[in-house]
């Protein structure tokens, strides 16, 4: 599951740090959403619960509106690098996926 934030997120880091062009950047961009499968959209909800995130547990507000989409979707676990590692929100659990155990 992915949400619409995360694609937000890596086309501003693709053409502006990556230095992909659209073109390369909206091919990436597809080749992500086929493996993943239909993003979870930003709704009016979605930014309220990010809202609530952001104040309770002081994250920016765009890591915040990725972590209510993945509660919104009912995951468990949402995979960051940039996050808190363990940290639970609700019923979801934040891993850094590139952490040995």
């Amino acid at each position: 599951m992915i949400s619409v934030q995360v694609l937000n997120e890596f086309a501003n880091v693709a053409t502006r740090k990556m230095r992909l062009s659209w073109q390369e950047t909206e091919r990436a961009l597809t080749a992500i959403r086929a493996f993943c499968g239909p993003p979870m959209s930003l709704a009016v909800a979605t930014h309220d619960s990010a809202l609530h995130i952001a104040k309770r547990y002081r994250f920016h507000i765009y890591d915040s509106l990725i972590i209510a989409s993945a509660i919104d979707a009912g995951c468990s676990v949402l995979y960051s690098e940039d996050m808190q590692h363990g940290q639970v929100i609700n019923s979801l659990t934040i891993r850094n996926p590139f952490l040995s155990h």
